[in-house]
């Protein structure tokens, strides 16, 4: 209790310490494209998510947080789970959430708060012990033997009552300590909801659901948008009739169901805790990957196919965030980058590649965050053990003193997230704009072209396309990227690794003699302080744009180079 009371007393005085009066942060939506305002100013979620237990005791949390701020991370996700908020029925013990705040606050950090409540990965495995126990106040779901399984009903209306209390009181709580500070940005709401075994809940009451009229709400809102679904395994048989009548006798119609019964539930959460502190939310989705079917992946979460479904029965939910651990990385983020659903990836397997995949996230998606899970296992130094960022002095105050120029020494991600933060006002202020674009190159894709507003087009290759550097004639090439952004007429940023860039004039439709050829007037690798400022590191020219021919960025460089070019 005194700790309880102690850190509660440090969260109140550091909140009392800011002078910001601007209203909580706020989504600022645009349809297929989104950012956080935060007191009163827009930023990219350079992020990552800890592992699901690494932020339960203050001893973890106090030593994992200055690692993320050298990994120049300006976003943690962090989870806040039901059982040590509520360990006794209506006794509440803020204690976890007050110690990420305020260390947070100390390493410059926002958080995003992962609520853990009736369901983290389909199961209830975060429910407090006294919720476990009573499963006739709290039931579970049942398969279509009748087994119960080890998840709390959706439609129980004793365990939405339970679930909503609680986070309406951690809502509160954050309004209370931070509403000034802003350092919690953004909710999500449970975690990778979804049925494991089976396409619904076969239950007593949900069959008799499954049986009855598909609600009004949803009818009404599928006709009014019949024009924009998204039909992937949306077959709409009839406008009225039940759930079997309406989609087909099939689990498909069954996985529909259930993700209205989640929607619903889901919103009923949200709805509570907005009224306490109306931060945005979101849900997150575990991939119907690998030709799996509903059971076998989480059954009817917040995935492309029901996103019709959840943005009906889920009004207050933002954003349906990618958790993306498979293979195909362009085609996932495409499938969730939607006109109407800005793309988040809250979650993304931890690996190097993960350098590449952020530019390309926020240079071609326009992505509000990027943020690898279990990123307090990722190393600072390429080189280094991960235990080597104990020794970094990160003493002062502008976080990103604590990189070497250029990040030549940093490992890939921590170095991707050097580029990111010195660029972050450069993409937020090209955002939704044809100015600015991205593109991801690998082994399968080696060569990709981009075409600015001026008639300009880019084409850029692997740099290893030019048979100069280590590893060129290898069978398997690394992953690159870059964001090219157009600042002015013919003046350009490219933020990336292992590219080479070349351009020329767009093909004119009127026939001529003579073609117009594009040049390099000027090249420069430059830097970025915490105030815009530019500094040239270095003027290229010569070997380095191999005589005005491109642009060319080695691979396990990472670079911001700003380039002009002219006609002639």
């Amino acid at each position: 209790m005194k700790r309880r009371l102690l850190n509660i007393l440090k969260v109140i005085i550091l909140s009392s310490l800011s002078i910001n009066l601007s209203a909580q942060p706020k989504l600022d939506n645009h349809g297929d494209w989104a950012r956080i305002i935060v007191n009163g100013q827009p930023m990219l979620m350079i992020g990552g998510e800890l592992g699901n237990s690494s932020a339960s005791t203050l001893e973890d949390v106090q030593r994992i947080f200055p690692h993320l701020k050298a990994l120049g991370l300006n976003t943690v996700l962090a989870p806040v789970s039901w059982e040590l908020i509520e360990p006794e029925e209506g006794k509440y013990d803020f204690s976890t959430l007050d110690n990420i705040i305020i260390e947070a606050r100390k390493n410059n950090l926002k958080v995003v708060m992962l609520w853990f409540g009736a369901w983290k990965n389909s199961m209830s495995c975060y429910a407090p012990e006294w919720f476990k126990r009573d499963v006739k106040r709290f039931p579970r779901v049942h398969d279509r033997n009748g087994t119960p399984l080890e998840e709390a009903s959706s439609l129980s209306v004793k365990v939405l009552e339970a679930d909503k209390r609680v986070f309406s009181q951690i809502m509160k709580h954050i309004r209370e300590v931070d509403e000034k500070e802003q350092t919690v940005v953004m909710v999500q709401v449970e975690n990778e909801i979804g049925m494991i075994k089976e396409p619904r809940d076969y239950s007593k009451d949900a069959t008799q659901m499954y049986l009855s009229q598909v609600p009004k709400q949803l009818t009404s809102y599928l006709i009014a948008n019949k024009k924009t679904l998204n039909n992937e395994r949306l077959n709409i048989k009839s406008e009225q009739g039940n759930w079997a009548e309406m989609f087909g006798n099939d689990m498909y119609a069954e996985e529909i169901f259930q993700a209205w019964t989640y929607a619903q539930y889901v919103e009923e959460v949200a709805k509570a805790g907005k009224a306490e502190y109306d931060l945005p939310m979101y849900v997150n989705v575990a991939l119907n990957s690998r030709n799996r079917k509903p059971g076998e992946y989480p059954s009817a979460g917040p995935l492309a196919h029901l996103i019709d479904i959840w943005h009906c029965g889920a009004p207050s939910i933002a954003v349906l965030g990618l958790d993306l651990y498979d293979k195909g990385y362009r085609d996932w983020t495409s499938k969730y980058h939607l006109a109407n659903n800005p793309l988040f990836i809250p979650e993304i397997r931890l690996e190097d590649q993960d350098a590449m995949r952020a530019l390309y996230a926020f240079g071609h998606h326009d992505a509000m965050g990027f943020c690898p899970f279990s990123i307090e296992d990722y190393p600072l130094h390429r080189s280094s053990t991960q235990n080597d960022w104990r020794n970094i002095d990160l003493s002062k105050d502008d976080q990103l003193n604590a990189f070497s120029s250029g990040g030549t020494s940093l490992s890939p991600l921590a170095a991707a997230y050097h580029l990111l933060r010195q660029t972050e006002p450069l993409i937020l202020k090209h955002q939704g704009t044809k100015n600015m674009d991205a593109v991801l190159l690998d082994n399968e894709m080696r060569e990709a072209d981009l075409k600015m507003p001026d008639g300009i087009v880019f084409h850029i290759k692997h740099s290893y396309s030019l048979g100069w550097e280590p590893g060129a004639q290898s069978d398997t090439w690394p992953e690159t990227a870059c964001i090219i952004i157009r600042q002015a007429k013919e003046d350009y940023i490219v933020i990336g690794s292992g590219v080479v860039v070349t351009f020329e004039k767009e093909s004119s439709t009127k026939a001529s003699s003579i073609k117009t050829q594009v040049g390099l007037a000027k090249c420069e690798q430059v830097e970025y302080d915490t105030n815009g400022t530019t500094r040239i590191l270095r003027h290229l020219s010569g070997d380095q744009t191999h005589q005005g021919r491109h642009i060319r960025i080695p691979v396990g460089d990472y670079q911001i180079q700003h380039f002009r070019l002219y006609e002639y």
